[in-house]
């Protein structure tokens, strides 16, 4: 093999969900190939034979990224990196390899049906907020919403919030209101589990931010400890001076104080005067 042909050998990084066949995959396209995790890499790339080939697995986690780099633009012979997503490799990694995805078709769960053909499908306890209250208003089986609220554990805040946007309130009152924080955390998750009947497919509402006041933290620039004499203080010509100086004119119109004059190209710049300290 030439020096021309080892060196259009592109590195292949291939994506996909976990059990859709990227090691497989990663293996049609080299033989005996040398196989390490992208968080553990120590050979030695000079000694190793090109044309066996080097498979870099779980680019996604903890990556050496100056390792990986190292071996891109030194190893001659085929590389193939897998990730189950493409966002989590370095773009420093990603821009010297072809992009390839894992087929959707799932090897695992094909591979455990063969085996046990009669075996139920992989089900996972681990939820973030939004598949959790998605669940918690469609599931009918509020035993299984109450095992998946107490294994995931949200922050009793955070869920009451989001499902207080999609119930209503007064289904939550009692939850909220008496058992939160009071008794248990474990009791509290199943109260609330059972606190709906389940069935509701309608659209999802987000919790909506609070928009907090900006006058606090202006006072706090303008050195005025409490916040409420802004509107008085702004009533004086002087301080209203000393204000726009701090200020920009959005905040300016905030508290009605009015644009800020904008210098002109034909306005004199009027020079500091030295004084006879200035020489000392």
């Amino acid at each position: 093999m030439g020096l021309t042909t080892m060196n259009q050998i592109r590195a292949i990084l291939i994506t996909g969900k976990i059990g859709t066949g990227k090691s497989t995959k990663a293996l049609t396209l080299v033989k005996e190939p040398m196989i390490v995790f992208a968080n553990d890499i120590d050979i030695d790339v000079g000694s190793f034979p090109m044309e066996n080939g080097i498979i870099i697995e779980d680019v996604h986690y903890k990556p050496d990224k100056q390792a990986i780099l190292f071996i891109l633009r030194n190893y001659r012979g085929q590389i193939v990196l897998t990730s189950i997503n493409e966002k989590s490799v370095p773009k420093e990694i990603k821009s010297m390899c072809s992009i390839k995805r894992a087929g959707s078709y799932n090897f695992l769960e094909e591979s455990i049906k063969s085996i046990a053909p009669n075996s139920e499908k992989p089900f996972s306890f681990e939820r973030d907020t939004y598949s959790l209250v998605r669940g918690y208003l469609k599931e009918r089986d509020r035993d299984l919403v109450a095992k998946l609220l107490v294994y995931n554990k949200p922050p009793d805040t955070q869920i009451v919030s989001w499902l207080s946007e999609n119930m209503h309130p007064h289904r939550l009152i009692f939850v909220d209101g008496v058992v939160k924080r009071r008794w248990s955390q474990e009791y509290f998750y199943q109260m609330l589990a059972y606190a709906h009947d389940g069935g509701s497919y309608d659209r999802l509402n987000m919790p909506k931010r609070r928009k907090y006041s900006v006058l606090p933290k202006l006072a706090r620039r303008l050195g005025v400890r409490n916040p409420r004499l802004l509107k008085q203080l702004c009533k004086d010509e002087i301080v209203v001076s000393q204000f726009k100086k701090k200020l920009n004119n959005g905040e300016c119109r905030l508290l009605g104080l009015g644009e800020k004059r904008k210098r002109k190209k034909t306005d004199p710049i009027r020079a500091k005067q030295t004084s006879l300290e200035d020489y000392l």
